[in-house]
């Protein structure tokens, strides 16, 4: 009977440090994981200043950056703006949130709450090129949500804050 308690005892062992390591094997988070702030939009000499964030969940995203240098009416009063100032209040920013899967350097973002409501139709994605480099994401439109290839996509640099 005492060799079969032992036999037990460290059969149970062995599970708990099976159990345990395989945890800590279990897969990374994702590479995206995390907050970054917004630095830049374009490349090149159409370089220009951004703010904004995105941050990325193990399965969520949200992204709203602004182009800092984008001219933008200073409207004290939106309910006496005009359509002009409207739309120039829209100039240079991107908003939307949803759910994003990566596959190699890869990264495609399925928005269910956007600006643009063509971005958050039914089965719409998009698809950009990304590159970590340290605390610094580079990430380039490749299809937009129509599903059409982008040709020179706007590149946005960010740099992690978490």
């Amino acid at each position: 009977m005492e060799n079969k308690t032992r036999l037990i005892a460290v059969s149970l062992a062995l599970l708990m440090i099976t159990a345990g390591s395989l945890r800590t094997n279990a897969a990374s988070p994702p590479p995206l994981k995390g907050a970054w702030r917004a630095v830049n939009v374009g490349a090149g000499p159409n370089l220009r200043r951004a703010v904004g964030l995105a941050i990325f969940s193990d399965t969520h995203y949200s992204v709203m950056v602004f182009d800092a240098e984008s001219e933008r009416p200073d409207v004290a009063d939106i309910s006496k703006a005009s359509a002009d100032d409207m739309r120039g209040l829209w100039a240079g920013w991107v908003a939307n949130t949803g759910t994003y899967d990566v596959n190699g350097d890869l990264v495609t973002i399925h928005p269910t709450g956007a600006k643009i409501p063509v971005v958050m139709k039914p089965g719409a994605t998009e698809v950009y090129r990304y590159k970590i480099d340290g605390n610094t994401l580079t990430w380039t439109q490749q299809r937009n949500a129509r599903g059409v290839a982008v040709t020179n996509g706007t590149t946005y640099t960010f740099e992690r804050e978490e």
